[in-house]
């Protein structure tokens, strides 16, 4: 007697991956040219993560594969794909958004809504601080891999750009917008790049219009 078995072949669902921290800008556009605002080549945050582990950081495919949490094959798959959307941005003249994928950050990053700052305090998930560290509102969401982040994270970063919240060009040393700790800014290397080891907040750029929206706002 024959048997007959119906084997159910589901795909296997696909693992997160791990990134160290979100993005510290939402995207490129070109500086000079034609181009469309809206033809955008979307590069998905773990692809963004790929290019910074290999290309910035220097790290092998294998280092960069455990920090990723996948496979040597996948992790090159990742980076490949990364590579060939910041060529056809770079080629096309075409504007680049840093958003989506299948990611999980490493640690618990959390959003002001109302000073935008970019912070991680392990207070808050115990419960014992409710308040954004910079302005002290109530208004903070934890950053995570869902499409109101990456809403929110784009638009943000159009406001910088229209606005110049960034401090790019504004002489002076990367500050704490909490704590006021200031280090001596680097050249080529933004300030929200760089955490307040004692605040673990991203530093700012000291006079620029972001500082100064957050004095303001101490007032």
């Amino acid at each position: 007697m024959r048997l007959n078995f119906i084997i159910n072949m589901s795909p296997r669902p696909k693992r997160n991956r791990q990134v160290e921290s979100p993005p510290i800008v939402s995207g490129f556009i070109p500086s000079n040219g034609d181009y469309n605002p809206d033809d955008v080549v979307k590069l998905h945050i773990e692809e963004y993560e790929s290019i910074r582990l290999i290309d910035y950081e220097g790290d092998t495919h294998l280092e960069a594969s455990k920090k990723l949490d996948v496979s040597r094959p996948t992790l090159t798959r990742i980076y490949d794909s990364a590579r060939k959307k910041v060529a056809m941005a770079f080629v096309e003249n075409k504007c680049l958004s840093i958003e989506g994928g299948e990611f999980t950050f490493s640690e618990h990053w959390y959003h002001c809504n109302n000073c935008h700052s970019v912070f991680k305090t392990p207070g808050l998930l115990s419960g014992t601080q409710h308040q954004c560290p910079v302005c002290e509102e109530n208004n903070i969401d934890l950053v995570q891999e869902s499409e109101t982040w990456n809403i929110r994270h784009s638009q943000m970063g159009r406001q910088r750009h229209a606005g110049g919240r960034g401090g790019r060009g504004v002489e002076g040393s990367c500050i704490c917008p909490k704590c006021d700790l200031r280090i001596p800014h680097t050249p080529g290397v933004p300030c929200n790049s760089q955490l307040c080891p004692e605040c673990n907040i991203r530093m700012i750029r000291e006079n620029s219009e972001y500082h100064k929206t957050i004095l303001k706002k101490r007032k």
